[in-house]
């Protein structure tokens, strides 16, 4: 297993899965991209959470491995590291490098936070006509346009971009990645439940075709 390529080359994608507070109930792919040798789909594969807030990581690396599993797959969660110096990445190359001496994986999926966007867009005043129905009598009813005006506002949105990528252990390299985004954060359980769905359906798609 050429364990020091494999952390060289994803210690590149710790820029920050950070401070996901939580994500919209849609994920959107944006992108996705496998190596052309890589034929077999993973078996044992370890996930990680990119982030030094343990709280997220444990929700994500928790929802990922669930919805693997489930797929047919064994996974296994990165699990507990409050002690992981995130800002050295030699100390956490180390420590994934020694992980991967005794995890038995074939595989390690990654998940980061690579970029948040913040969007103010301007809605000009608007004039919306709703139909208005009133009964006259038993038998009659007459319909008119009722008009309501809404002023001109402006909208805010965030959108998160997500990276997920999949290395082969004995090679080191990256085997497939997807870029997803999700839009104006609710709820971090529910949205890592939602990405998680997505990302292994993407990921059983790639390598069925």
């Amino acid at each position: 297993m050429n364990s020091s390529k494999l952390v060289a080359s994803f210690l590149m994608l710790c820029v920050g899965f950070a401070a996901l507070a939580g994500c919209s109930t849609s994920s959107e792919v944006k992108s996705i991209k496998k190596a052309s040798g890589a034929i077999e789909a993973p078996e044992q594969i370890l996930v990680l959470a990119v982030s030094p807030k343990e709280s997220n990581r444990a929700v994500m690396e928790n929802a990922l491995v669930s919805r693997l599993n489930k797929a047919g797959f064994k996974a296994t969660e990165y699990g507990a590291a409050p002690s992981m110096p995130w800002a050295d990445s030699e100390a956490v190359r180390a420590k994934v490098k020694e992980r991967l001496q005794t995890q038995a994986a074939d595989s390690v999926l990654t998940v980061s936070l690579v970029r948040k966007n913040r969007k103010v867009e301007y809605v000009p005043n608007q004039v919306v006509f709703n139909p208005v129905t009133t009964n006259i009598g038993a038998l009659a009813s007459v319909t008119y346009m009722e008009t309501m005006t809404i002023p001109d506002h402006y909208e805010e949105s965030t959108e998160y971009i997500l990276r997920t990528t999949l290395f082969d252990t004995d090679s080191g390299n990256a085997i497939w990645q997807m870029f997803s985004s999700t839009i104006d954060p609710t709820s971090l359980e529910q949205a890592t439940r939602e990405f998680s769905r997505v990302a292994v359906r993407e990921l059983q798609k790639s390598f069925k075709e």
